[in-house]
């Protein structure tokens, strides 16, 4: 056989070898048939029976949005407690609306709208597998994977190396690299304010690592082009960390779509902490569960993770220049600001407000999206535990924001963390707005 026919063989058939004689994984999640259903809490005593029924050791119903009154709750219903919940439902006088019939059908457009979709992949592509084929290295406006999102932080940084530097903030439960870019002019002095993004802390919302990349793409490219960035880059070092929850979001994409959470083993046979719950500020009080198998699981203690001590960590280590931290969440279109622990507001609290409805007010001008600006007890719900109240109360970052991007809302056939790719680039467009107007009225 002609040896350069073997040269290109032989790298394929040891691929095919290995995934042969490899051990058969547990096979990916599916949610056929699951249902999407909306229910409008109109009295305590139906808040109270939707926490009950959240709380449930033995349901493990997945809230997308947690009871809060005179407010949308959308709940996933796996098909097999599908009667029982609707009835449960009913006799407090909840009549949920179906919103989605078969979420797995929801699911697998999403995958079909990705360049190479994920099940193919994993599917013994052997050219994918073998390295040979990979995906387009241009991951802006695409939901890539852990692993590319590094190796792109890296090759940007390489490209725009007078302007950027990729750097470690630790590892995550299972090893995973914390990468950090930091970008601006003269970053290496490390003088100017510090503008903190973190993204994808909870693994299932893609859309807002994806709207990392583009920010950070945004800024390099368009530096001493676009005389907005120019400004921005000159009086501001930003620190962005599009991958906060590297295991779980790596599981999001090859098991279980909808997975939250952290990869670290808890008690029992549950997995998993919420680290948007595990910061420690009001640990373990609202919008928290004991169930070591809730989604929102604090943990056994605060900063019980790996991902978010290395986080407390870096912004401890850079706090006295960091002036605005900003955390990338989906869904519900809004910026919310402290405390979403408690009703009560920071001292600062009509600045904070001034500040997130200038950047709602841009937002708006870019594709006509409506967001709210407010707390999350006054707009969702309280929940403690969280990374941007931590900045503010412990840290000491005057301002910080937590966005909830697209959609508004889960609509009939469509998913509100299940988000076509095509909705990347319109989404961050409308976000980078806001960003400049918020980092141009922030004070300091």
């Amino acid at each position: 056989m002609d040896g350069r026919i073997m040269q290109v063989l032989f790298p394929l058939l040891t691929v095919m070898l290995a995934v042969k004689s490899a051990p058969i994984q547990t096979p990916r999640k599916t949610y056929n048939m699951d249902k999407l259903v909306r229910v409008h809490p109109m009295s305590l005593e139906q808040v109270v029976a939707l926490e009950k029924l959240q709380n449930h050791p033995s349901m493990k119903l997945d809230f997308w949005k947690v009871p809060h009154l005179n407010t949308s709750v959308d709940i996933h219903v796996p098909i097999h407690m599908y009667n029982d919940v609707t009835k449960h439902l009913s006799r407090v006088g909840l009549h949920p609306s179906l919103l989605i019939n078969d979420l797995q059908s929801v699911i697998d457009q999403e995958q079909a709208s990705m360049e190479i979709p994920d099940y193919v992949i994993n599917s013994f592509d052997v050219m994918s597998i073998s390295g040979l084929k990979p995906r387009n290295s241009d991951i802006v406006g695409k939901y890539a994977r852990h692993s590319e999102i590094d190796s792109w932080l890296i090759d940007i940084a390489d490209q725009y190396s007078t302007l950027a530097k990729v750097e470690s903030i630790g590892s995550s439960h299972e090893g995973r690299d914390m990468k950090l870019i930091r970008i601006g002019k003269n970053n290496e002095a490390r003088t100017k304010p510090i503008i903190w993004i973190e993204a994808g802390i909870h693994a299932r919302e893609w859309v807002a690592p994806a709207t990392a990349i583009y920010t950070i793409h945004k800024l390099l490219t368009e530096y001493g082009i676009n005389p907005v960035v120019t400004q921005l880059m000159d009086e501001f070092d930003w620190l962005i960390l599009p991958s906060a929850n590297p295991d779980g979001y790596e599981y999001s994409h090859t098991m279980d779509r909808l997975w939250r959470k952290t990869r670290s083993r808890q008690s029992g046979r549950c997995t998993g902490v919420d680290p948007n719950r595990n910061f420690d500020i009001s640990f373990g009080g609202a919008g928290t569960s004991t169930n070591p198998c809730s989604d929102i699981y604090p943990g056994t203690s605060a900063f019980s993770e790996s991902e978010t001590r290395n986080i407390r960590d870096a912004l401890l280590s850079e706090r006295a220049r960091i002036k605005l931290f900003l955390s990338f969440h989906a869904y519900s279109q809004l910026i919310l600001t402290p405390y979403g622990y408690t009703s009560i507001k920071p001292s600062d609290n009509q600045e904070l407000m001034r500040v997130a409805e200038a950047g709602v007010a841009s937002l708006k001008t870019i594709h006509g999206e409506m967001y709210t600006a407010g707390t999350p007890p006054d707009l969702l719900y309280a929940a403690s535990g969280g990374s941007y109240d931590w900045a503010k109360s412990v840290a000491g970052i005057q301002y910080a924001y937590t966005y909830e991007m697209r959609p508004a809302e889960a609509s009939f056939g469509q998913s509100g963390f299940i988000l076509s790719e095509s909705e990347i680039i319109p989404n961050a467009e409308e976000v980078w707005a806001s960003l400049v107007t918020i980092a141009t009225e922030i004070q300091y």
